[in-house]
């Protein structure tokens, strides 16, 4: 453990939740869970917290800490360390909760954008959490898209969807805004998603030369057989964030192949 860290049994009453944590819904139901295995074997790991102004602010262990109030403890073992501010304190919170796969998508959706109002971009983002950019693009949603993008949908020209996949596959904006407006000329949904995917592949070509790469490339297809619960949750999602099923589930298969590193 370095040195600037130390671990200590501080009260439980000095210790308030960061609004920057990264978790928001706790289950009730888990939250028993917990507290119960809590009463049994104890606190098998210390909650994170900081200093400020005296007292102790929480950045991960939301759960563990909420499950030994619940068990009216008055103390808790917590790691206190050093942050330099709050940004850093919400990337620590992102870092441990998204690694550990304990984040929900909407917790995932508020964190990238704050964090990206703070940073200034997807690359800065996606670098200081340790994720591959596109995993931040999927959490980042609608309002990852561009302005020219949103009005294109706004106006019928191009589907929500598709501006959100432009959005996530182009970082050149004046690029992803020509794609974009070459969309409506080609019917194609199949044809639309290859040429995302080979501007996204090909940073600084023209739209022209995209397009001739796709003419070159024959098109790989992949037919997948789901069971009605996923076909469900892909309908609850597209209406949700208003985009398109088969958008989503690539979003989640190339996030899952990028986590594991199996997409460069």
């Amino acid at each position: 453990m370095r040195s600037n860290m130390t671990l200590q049994e501080i009260p439980i009453d000095s210790i308030e939740i960061s609004p920057f944590n990264a978790r928001k819904g706790v289950s009730e139901e888990k939250l028993d869970e917990l507290a119960n295995s809590i009463r049994e074997i104890g606190l098998q790991q210390p909650v994170v917290v900081y200093r400020k102004r005296g007292k102790y602010e929480l950045i991960i262990g939301q759960r563990r800490y909420l499950a030994c109030r619940k068990l009216a403890l008055d103390k808790i073992w917590a790691l206190v360390v050093p942050v330099r501010n709050e940004t850093e304190a919400r990337i620590r919170s992102f870092s441990e909760n998204i690694h550990r796969l304990d984040l929900g998508y909407t917790d995932k959706m508020r964190v990238a954008a704050g964090l990206r109002g703070k940073l200034g971009s997807v690359a800065k983002v996606a670098a200081v959490l340790g994720v591959h950019p596109n995993s931040v693009r999927n959490y980042l949603g609608w309002a990852g898209v561009p302005e020219p993008l949103k009005r294109m949908a706004g106006e019928g020209k191009i589907s929500p969807s598709l501006a959100a996949r432009i959005a996530k596959s182009i970082d050149d904006e004046a690029l992803a805004v020509q794609i974009a407006e070459r969309m409506p000329e080609i019917a194609s949904s199949d044809r639309r998603r290859a040429i995302v995917e080979m501007a996204k592949l090909n940073p600084g070509s023209t739209v022209a030369e995209v397009e001739s790469l796709v003419a070159k490339q024959r098109l790989a297809t992949m037919t997948l057989h789901l069971t009605t619960r996923l076909v469900s949750a892909l309908d609850t999602a597209s209406q949700e964030y208003q985009q398109d099923r088969e958008d989503i589930a690539l979003a989640a298969l190339e996030e899952w192949l990028s986590t594991h590193g199996f997409l460069k």
